[in-house]
């Protein structure tokens, strides 16, 4: 396959998009969120005069009795949508530190206008091929793991606060996290999971993950009283002092403690002292030890936290579980709240 190197101005690929000569095609693209600050610093690159990465086109359709043509925007659907907002002044672009287009002098909008964009023309190929093309270009992010696509499409309010989550001293200080988590995102995974369930309960896997990215992408208003929750329950699970690498610091145990003292403290329901709380779940960890074949709370409890750990149903079997620890609940009333679930 041939690629055609070539320049256009940001004024041809307006009129393109405009008169249906440049088709964007979404399902090339990669879902790439902006924010309003994202935007407003690719505005900028343009009126400052400079370079961004090349967009890539395809031929489209061809009228045999007129000859006219079109062609398909394989890669760039933000940056152009960007640029289209900027000149139509789109209430869906709310500009940070740019001037608006309109009230630029006419010697900026000349430039804005005339900007040359780096264009690389597939020329007329076929559909799978594009999609390949596309595929090979974004390489480095389509072979990746969710989480690794998630953090390189969305660069908002909630997935930074997610990373800081995932930094902060309480997990690095117990290990939480090991070398292989820390080179494929598991941190901030984990991270994110936390913060998704404090938001909206126990949900499978990653299927939150986009909406919530997506919602809170610009702004996260509730980032301060997250922050709060969660230094609140740190805070009480640090007081107890329990042995390094112990069970409670496995990322499926410890998430699940996190989210149930959440509740309690939310729920106004009377939270066990440090030395009481060590006591409680130290006992309930002692007994998983031999529960491997148990049908027991504690066999149900060890299956949930070794197999499927992120699926729902398994977060919501460690949940109950661990939120009758807390209440100091026995064993028959933990397996009644199991059963009234459908979850034995």
């Amino acid at each position: 396959m041939k690629t055609s190197p070539t320049n256009k101005k940001v004024r041809e690929i307006i009129s393109m998009v405009k008169e249906g000569k440049l088709i964007p095609r979404p399902e090339f693209q990669r879902r790439l969120v902006w924010t309003h600050k994202d935007k407003d610093h690719f505005l900028d690159t343009i009126l400052r005069g400079y370079p961004f990465p090349e967009i890539y086109l395809a031929d489209g359709d061809v009228d045999l009795e007129s000859g006219e043509g079109t062609q398909l925007l394989v890669d760039g659907l933000q940056r152009v949508n960007t640029m289209l907002e900027y000149f139509d002044a789109s209430p869906n672009l709310r500009l940070l530190t740019v001037t608006p287009y309109r009230e630029l002098q006419e010697k900026q909008k000349r430039g804005f206008l005339q900007y040359d964009i780096a264009v690389r023309d597939l020329g007329s190929v076929h559909r799978d091929e594009i999609v390949e093309v596309f595929r090979r270009i974004n390489a480095t992010k389509y072979s990746l793991l969710d989480i690794e696509v998630n953090n390189a499409v969305y660069m908002g309010e909630l997935k930074q606060y997610a990373e800081m989550l995932a930094a902060d001293p309480f997990f690095i200080e117990n290990d939480v996290f090991n070398a292989q988590d820390l080179k494929r995102m598991g941190d901030l995974r984990y991270a994110l999971t936390l913060v998704i369930t404090f938001l909206r309960g126990y949900f499978n896997r990653d299927d939150a993950f986009g909406e919530l990215l997506d919602r809170f992408n610009d702004e996260f208003p509730l980032k301060e009283e997250i922050e709060q929750r969660f230094r609140r329950c740190f805070d009480l699970i640090t007081e107890c002092g329990f042995l390094p690498r112990y069970r409670l610091w496995k990322k499926a145990d410890l998430f699940t403690v996190i989210v149930e003292l959440d509740i309690l403290f939310r729920e106004d329901i009377p939270v066990p002292e440090p030395s009481e709380l060590l006591e409680l779940l130290t006992t309930f960890y002692d007994r998983i030890g031999t529960a491997s074949l148990d049908t027991g709370v504690p066999g149900i409890y060890y299956k949930a936290a070794i197999q499927a750990t992120n699926d729902k149903v398994n977060r919501l079997r460690r949940g109950i579980i661990i939120a009758g620890i807390l209440r100091r609940e026995g064993d028959d009333a933990i397996m009644n709240a199991l059963r009234q679930q459908g979850l034995v």
